[in-house]
């Protein structure tokens, strides 16, 4: 069954359903949010898009105007959406080097957003990746220490 089967519009889920939802990557998955409110200070924000692409309930981490990206979530894992503006190009480019063949494949390939930036969607399946998507918000916020 689908995330947006299990819970329709009318039926928010709460953030253990979320978790249990990722299976084995649940650990993955605690451990991140823990980051995100550590390092960012910032908690989840749980809404529901419509959107056709990627319909359901999804998490969203800001802090002040910094937007960390939005998390669908899939059996073990999550898909994200992650958007920076044009002035961090080249700081994207320089962690294609340190980053999996995967990610890296998906900053060269990033396209424009609205004209602001440029966006990605990927699957994070793996502890690799998320290291890969912590650098990248480090780019955007530096992390409290």
């Amino acid at each position: 069954m689908t995330w947006n089967e299990l819970f329709p519009k009318e039926n928010q889920p709460a953030m253990h359903d979320i978790a249990e939802y990722a299976g084995t990557f649940k650990p993955h998955w605690l451990n991140l949010i823990e980051y995100f409110e550590t390092a960012y200070k910032c908690k989840p924000k749980m809404t529901y898009s419509c959107c056709g692409m990627k319909p359901g309930w999804n998490l969203k981490f800001q802090k002040s105007n910094t937007n960390f990206g939005t998390w669908y979530p899939k059996p073990e894992g999550f898909e994200a959406m992650f958007v920076w503006s044009y002035k961090f190009d080249d700081e994207m480019r320089m962690l294609i080097p340190v980053m999996t063949s995967k990610m890296a494949e998906h900053v060269q390939k990033a396209e424009d957003f609205m004209k602001n930036g440029r966006w990605i969607m990927f699957e994070a399946d793996n502890g690799l990746i998320i290291e890969d998507y912590k650098r990248m918000c480090a780019v955007k916020k530096v992390p409290a220490a």
